[in-house]
C-alpha cells in the first residue's frame, strides 16, 4: 500500500514539473512581449502614457508569475485542470489584446502572440476544441479593431486592415490544421502508451506472481527477503519467515486429478493471504510449498502467528468439482527467525530444517528452528496415514 501511495507522490511531482516549465515558457513569452511594447513605446508607436503603460506592466506581470506560483506551491492541484490551461491562455490574449489596442500601427507584427497562444493550446487541448479557440482568437482580434473605431484617436485605415485580418485569418485556419494533426498525434500516443503500460504492468505482475494462485513467486521473494535483510541489518528491526509444507498433497492430485489438486492450492492461497497481516508477504516457491515472511516479527511472535496459520487451514473446507466429496488438508510449518547479517539462504536453510521436523514428528504441526531436537510443537497423530492428512468431508 505504501509504494503505491509513493509511486503516485512521484507521479504528481512529474506532472508538477511539466505543469511548470510550460508556465514558464508562457510566462517568458509574456514578458517577451512587454519588452516589445516598451521598445514600440521608446520608438512613439504605442499610444498610451507613460502612467497607463506602468499600470499595464504591474497588472500583466503580476499575472505572469501568478500562475508559476501556483503551481510550485501546489495549489493548482485543487482545480479541476492542475495546468489552469483556460486560465493561462485567457490572460495571455487578454495581454495580448491590450498591447494590440496601444500599438495598432504594429498590430500586424503582435499577431504573431495570438498564433503563439494556439500553439500552446496544442499540447494541453483537445483537436475539436482548437477551431473553437481560433474563432474566439479571431473574434478578440475583430473585438480589437472595434475597440480601436470607438476609443482610439488613431485613424483605421480599412484596406490595410483587411488585408491583415484575412492574412491572420489564414495564418489561424493554417495553425488549427496543424494543431489539430499534432492533437491526434498526441492523443494517439496517448494511448499507445496507455496500452503499453497495461501490457508492460501485466508482463511485470506475471514476473513476480504464481500464475496458478496469485501468490508472489520464488524470485520475487528472494527480492522481498533481501529488503527484510537490509532493514534488519541497519537496526532494530526483526522478521521470521514460516515454511509451510501441505502434508501427503500428492496424494490429492493421484486421488482426485491434477484438476482438484489446483483448486486445493488456490483455496490454501486464499486462505492464507486472508490471514495474513498488512505487513506480511505470502509466496508459493514450488508445488504445495508456501513461504510467509512475517515482517517486525521475532521468534516467539512468529510461532504463536504460525499455530493460527495452521488451525486456520485444518479447519478449511475445499470444495471439489461434482462428484468428489469435500477435502480437508494439513500442513506443516518450520519457522526461523534472521539473524544479523547472515545470509538469506541460510536462513530459508533453517526454515526448510524445521519444516522437515514438522514432517517427521507427524505432520501437521508447527517446529520453530529452536525446538529441532525436540521436534515436538504439537503431539503427533496417532495414525499418520493417508486418511486423516486427506480428510474426505461427508
Amino acid at each position: 500500500m505504501d509504494s503505491l501511495v509513493i509511486e503516485d507522490d512521484q507521479k504528481v511531482i512529474i506532472a508538477q514539473q511539466l505543469r511548470l516549465r510550460r508556465s514558464l515558457m508562457a510566462v517568458g513569452a509574456g514578458f517577451a512581449n512587454s519588452l516589445v511594447i516598451l521598445v514600440a513605446w521608446q520608438l512613439g508607436y504605442v499610444f498610451f502614457s507613460e502612467k497607463s503603460l506602468a499600470v499595464y506592466f504591474v497588472i500583466s506581470s503580476l499575472g505572469y508569475t501568478l500562475f508559476p506560483f501556483l503551481i510550485y506551491t501546489n495549489k493548482n492541484l485543487k482545480y479541476a485542470d492542475p495546468s489552469m490551461t483556460s486560465q493561462q491562455i485567457g490572460w495571455q490574449l487578454l495581454m495580448v489584446a491590450v498591447c494590440m489596442y496601444a500599438a495598432p500601427s504594429i498590430r500586424e507584427l503582435l499577431i504573431v502572440n495570438f498564433l503563439l497562444i494556439l500553439l500552446f493550446a496544442v499540447f494541453r487541448y483537445s483537436p475539436k476544441r482548437l477551431p473553437i479557440l481560433s474563432l474566439v482568437l479571431l473574434t478578440s482580434y475583430l473585438l480589437v479593431i472595434l475597440a480601436q473605431v470607438i476609443w482610439s484617436p488613431i485613424t483605421i485605415h480599412w484596406q490595410h486592415e483587411l488585408v491583415t485580418s484575412l492574412v491572420f485569418l489564414l495564418g489561424l485556419i493554417g495553425v488549427s490544421l496543424l494543431g489539430i494533426e499534432i492533437g491526434n498525434l498526441r492523443v494517439a500516443l496517448k494511448k499507445r502508451n496507455e496500452y503499453l503500460a497495461i501490457i508492460t504492468a501485466k508482463y511485470e505482475q506475471l514476473a513476480v506472481t504464481d500464475e496458478l494462485t496469485g501468490l508472489y513467486n520464488r524470485r520475487h521473494l528472494m527480492k522481498i527477503l533481501h529488503r527484510q535483510k537490509s532493514l534488519s541489518d541497519r537496526g532494530d528491526y526483526h522478521f521470521s519467515i514460516g515454511f509451510f509444507d501441505l502434508d501427503h498433497f500428492k496424494q490429492v492430485n493421484d486421488t482426485y486429478g491434477h484438476g482438484s489438486g489446483d483448486k486445493a492450492l488456490i483455496a490454501v492461497a486464499e486462505e492464507i493471504s486472508r490471514s495474513l497481516r498488512d505487513v506480511d508477504y505470502v509466496a508459493r516457491i514450488g508445488g504445495e510449498e508456501f513461504v510467509v515472511v512475517l515482517a517486525q516479527t521475532g521468534y516467539t511472535e512468529a510461532l504463536r502467528i504460525a499455530e493460527r496459520f495452521r488451525a486456520d487451514l485444518e479447519k478449511l473446507v475445499i470444495k471439489l468439482a461434482d462428484g468428489y466429496p469435500d477435502l480437508s488438508l494439513t500442513t506443516s510449518i518450520g519457522i526461523a527467525t534472521y539473524q544479523p547479517e547472515e545470509l538469506v539462504n541460510v536462513l530459508i536453510q533453517r526454515a526448510d530444517k524445521a519444516v522437515y521436523a514438522a514432517k517427521t514428528c507427524g505432520r501437521n504441526c508447527v517446529v520453530g528452528e529452536k525446538e529441532l531436537p525436540e521436534y515436538h510443537v504439537k503431539k503427533p497423530t496417532k495414525d499418520p496415514s493417508l486418511s486423516l492428512a486427506l480428510n474426505p468431508i461427508e
